[in-house]
């Protein structure tokens, strides 16, 4: 779970707990002991224990309502050089909340979406019940056994849908999948009869999404591409040219870049998983401008012109980068090779308005770590 910014001192942000997007909440107070009486340590660390579970409580149901921010951006010292600005680039800039896929449920991610997190449910459910039901098929017969999957089917159906149509769905949707997927159940507990494991890849059966048809695996294919390649929209840190803002903001287009890519050839659905990507890019990007935004209000370095100037490099970064040539295989690769040069040479650029040297914000290993994250979705694709 991500936690509060923590200071370089090891101290909690002061900002942290003020602005709009916080909500104050009423402090913890530990139970005093009577006068004159020892408390012994086993109450001690009862008491302890129960304000760790308030205070876990509090941060559950308020994480969705929080931008975690940093004031600590440039220190903004003048000076000359040549006659350039001299700036000190320190800190990893301020900090965007949205999911830190592989930790929260399907709820909590659709929560963050809610909230404007680039995330959504779908990535998170999985289809266990399906082969749980399957099982109980083959040993009780159908009367017995489809009652048990509503809620797991509903919940996976209705993420499904959402994703794909931008919420675009209605009811009749939702109920024709869900028979879909009892026809799925029924493939899966056949292979059990005829002696073998029950396999995905292996059903027929096609489910409708947005009015289009999919098998499952499919689907499930999809699910995980998406899952893997939103984790590059989240966590997102800006406002200080850094090797790690450089790496994000790199990788974050070319995701943008590999779902539509990767949706090409597979129809119908490929192009909705790719307008839903595209969505999500949109809402990440929306997310480090707003909080841009606001820092601006409680923090003088988050408007200094080295902050600004740093912020637009990272957006144009991720804007080269999400605008390959996905017609092809090559030209997707060639059009990376553009990119990483034409993003180079931002950097280089910047670095050379502020007196900084390239080396100070670790612009080669950046590069480096970009090529290989794009070569190995290549060799996947």
């Amino acid at each position: 779970m991500s936690m509060p910014t923590i200071l370089p001192s090891g101290q909690l942000h002061p900002n942290l707990f003020n602005g709009p997007f916080v909500k104050q909440v009423g402090g913890v107070s530990a139970a005093a002991g009577e006068p004159g009486v020892k408390v012994h340590g086993d109450a001690m660390a009862e008491r302890w224990k129960r304000a760790e579970e308030e205070a876990n409580k509090i941060w559950r149901e308020n994480r969705d309502r929080v931008i975690d921010l940093s004031g600590y951006f440039s220190e903004g010292t003048a000076g000359a050089c040549d006659g350039r600005t001299i700036i000190e680039n320190k800190g990893m800039g301020l900090i965007v909340e949205t999911i830190q896929p592989g930790v929260f449920t399907a709820e909590d991610a659709n929560k963050a979406a809610a909230s404007g997190g680039a995330t959504h449910g779908f990535f998170y459910r999985d289809t266990d019940f399906l082969f749980s039901a399957a099982k109980e098929y083959t040993a009780l017969g159908e009367n017995e056994v489809f009652r048990h999957r509503n809620i797991n089917d509903v919940n996976f159906v209705r993420d499904a849908l959402d994703f794909f149509t931008g919420g675009n769905y209605t009811q009749t949707d939702v109920n024709r999948m869900q028979g879909q997927m009892t026809e799925v159940v029924r493939e899966l507990a056949q292979q059990l009869k005829d002696g073998g494991p029950p396999d995905i890849e292996n059903v027929n059966t096609t489910l409708t999404v947005g009015g289009a048809e999919v098998t499952i695996s499919q689907l499930l294919d999809m699910q995980a591409a998406g899952r893997e390649l939103s984790e590059t929209f989240s966590g997102m840190t800006s406002g200080s040219l850094t090797a790690h803002n450089i790496e994000a903001f790199a990788k974050m287009g070319i995701a943008k870049s590999l779902s539509d890519y990767y949706g090409m050839d597979k129809g119908a659905v490929g192009q909705m998983f790719s307008q839903s990507m595209g969505r999500l890019y949109e809402k990440g990007l929306a997310q480090v401008e707003k909080a841009e935004a606001w820092a601006k209000t409680v923090s003088y370095a988050a408007g200094t012109p080295g902050n600004r100037d740093a912020v637009k490099t990272e957006l144009k970064i991720a804007d080269l980068f999400s605008k390959l040539d996905t017609g092809s295989k090559s030209g997707l690769g060639q059009s990376f090779s553009s990119a990483l040069a034409q993003a180079r040479a931002l950097v280089q650029q910047y670095c050379g308005q502020y007196g900084v040297r390239t080396s100070h914000v670790g612009l080669a290993g950046a590069t480096d770590r970009v090529s290989k994250f794009f070569q190995s979705w290549a060799d996947r694709l």
